[in-house]
């Protein structure tokens, strides 16, 4: 929890240093989480979930810009039952994150592509089944407490205070080792793989 705190810290001290620099905008963010994770058994974004956050930004010239947003963010994974097809599985997988995205954008015209990291402190996890709540076994292992990846994106400004975003992330570490501890190359366990689609709202600042 320590370096949530310490980003957290650096997020808000970017803000109020680039209210003094050139061109400093802020605002808000909320949308959806479109999730899956990789390396389960259960594919396809099929797990929706809530994103809300803050952001700033401070241009580097007339065209690029830095962001740093803080949000909170749920991820993970859902199956469904196909009872047409005799099918009850049910399985819902709920990762809570307080995630802290840092990019590099490129504006043309009314779209801004961007590209770059984040970093995401578990907050909570939530399992369930057809049979109701459950849990990992003691003996398997358990879930990270942070996450770590990369993502970019494409902006759309609507107006000029409202911006449309979508944005495609995926984890580098991952959420949960296999429980046979396996390594096969670069799979090294589960992985957070999501799309995100958000409504922005920007104040403008100044110089």
């Amino acid at each position: 929890m320590k370096q949530l705190y310490f980003f957290a810290f650096v997020f808000f001290s970017f803000t109020i240093t680039s209210s003094y620099g050139q061109s400093f905008n802020a605002g808000i963010l909320a949308g959806i989480n479109a999730s899956q994770v990789t390396g389960d058994s259960y594919s396809g974004f099929n797990k929706a979930g809530i994103l809300v956050g803050l952001y700033s930004d401070i241009d580097i010239s007339s065209k690029i810009n830095l962001q740093f947003e803080i949000n909170y963010s749920q991820k993970g994974s859902r199956k469904n039952p196909n009872t047409a097809e005799g099918d009850t599985e049910f399985f819902l997988l709920r990762l809570d994150y307080i995630d802290i995205p840092v990019m590099a954008r490129v504006r043309h015209n009314k779209f801004t592509f961007e590209g770059g990291v984040y970093y995401g402190q578990l907050v909570n996890n939530y399992i369930e089944d057809e049979n109701g709540p459950t849990e990992i076994p003691a003996e398997f292992n358990k879930f990270n407490e942070y996450d770590f990846g990369g993502l970019i994106g494409i902006n759309f400004n609507v107006t000029e205070n409202i911006i449309m975003n979508w944005r495609y992330s995926n984890s580098i570490i991952p959420t949960r080792r296999h429980d046979s501890n396996a390594v096969f190359w670069f799979n090294r366990g589960t992985y957070n793989n999501y799309m995100s689609f958000s409504l922005r709202y920007e104040f403008i600042g100044g110089n």
